[in-house]
């Protein structure tokens, strides 16, 4: 061997072993309990699908366990800030959402870039929200509740599941597209804001399908319109905003994030497996029935929605002026 080529051997050793080494820790992975951290409380959509998407996945790999650890709080900023801490071994994930994107933009100060802290896995589902009012509301139609809102000029209420979220933020966006000014109403969860909205302490109230499901069906509250671009299989007779608003088009996701470093080998076979699982029929009924898409796909795809998604809310959130609770 020439002395250049085994100049060239030896650079290039470090990073063969490198591969090496990630293949072969795939390939032990894992070899103890996995945890998914989910920073919202138990019950919630976000927390049954990884808790389904847990048992999957304990069910598929051989000999492993997935558990889920709920750790609410902040608008989800105690979970992302303890899955970003832990060690880069492929041990912790991070079941994140739109919100998680939202708080972390909101609260700057805590440092956290998701597109720079986490890895994307797989990006599990995506919803759209509901503007929902009371049955004996007088607006049946986004187009007459953008009147309404005209004509009371700012006095007309709406609840939120809290400050700096998505449904907030679905808020913002509207009154900025149409020109109109609502008084939002922020509390603490959904089962808070709607109960406020069937008690009548609000008139209108933005939150997920899920949510809201039961007491539509119940007849108690009246879906107006979606935020979606296209209408849902679940209420195919309910408008889109975008159908009033051109260009209108809010949704919500949920996905598995890992600590920055985790070896791509693991990542890759997460994201294989969690990809496969969103592809049976028994699961994709499953989400379907919270009112979401599965979505699966690969760890690029889900890296994208996620970059595209951190400018595009970062912008909402400095017009709007958002500060921290």
């Amino acid at each position: 061997m020439t002395g250049i080529h085994r100049r060239g051997a030896l650079l290039a050793a470090p990073a063969l072993l490198g591969v090496v080494s990630g293949r072969a820790h795939a390939q032990a992975w894992p070899a103890r309990q996995v945890r998914i951290v989910v920073g919202f409380a138990a019950g919630g959509a976000n927390d049954i699908m990884a808790r389904l998407l847990a048992a999957k996945l304990s069910e598929r790999i051989q000999g492993s366990t997935f558990v889920v650890e709920n750790r609410p709080g902040a608008g989800t900023l105690l979970a992302a800030e303890h899955v970003a801490r832990q060690p880069a071994d492929g041990y912790t994930y991070l079941f994140a959402s739109s919100s998680t994107l939202i708080t972390l933009l909101v609260n700057r100060a805590a440092g956290l870039d998701p597109t720079q802290a986490f890895s994307a896995v797989s990006m599990a589902q995506s919803s759209p929200l509901l503007l929902v009012s009371r049955s004996d509301f007088p607006a049946r139609t986004l187009p007459q509740v953008i009147e309404l809102a005209k004509q009371r000029q700012g006095r007309l209420t709406i609840s939120h599941p809290g400050s700096g979220g998505v449904n907030h933020l679905s808020l913002v966006i509207l009154m900025q597209q149409v020109g109109i000014e609502l008084t939002m109403v922020p509390y603490n969860g959904n089962n808070p804001s709607l109960t406020a909205l069937v008690r009548g302490d609000v008139e209108l109230a933005s939150d997920s399908l899920f949510a809201t499901r039961a007491l539509i069906e119940a007849g108690t509250i009246r879906p107006i319109a979606i935020t979606s671009a296209e209408r849902s299989p679940t209420y195919p007779d309910v408008p889109t905003f975008a159908e009033t608003v051109p260009g209108y088009d809010v949704t919500f996701w949920g996905g598995i994030m890992a600590p920055r470093g985790v070896p791509d080998p693991i990542l890759d076979r997460l994201s294989q497996e969690l990809d496969a699982i969103l592809r049976q029929p028994d699961v994709a009924d499953r989400v379907r029935s919270f009112g979401a898409t599965p979505v699966g796909g690969t760890r690029e795809h889900y890296a994208k929605v996620i970059q595209e998604d951190w400018v595009r809310w970062g912008e909402v959130v400095r017009a709007s002026g958002i500060k921290p609770d």
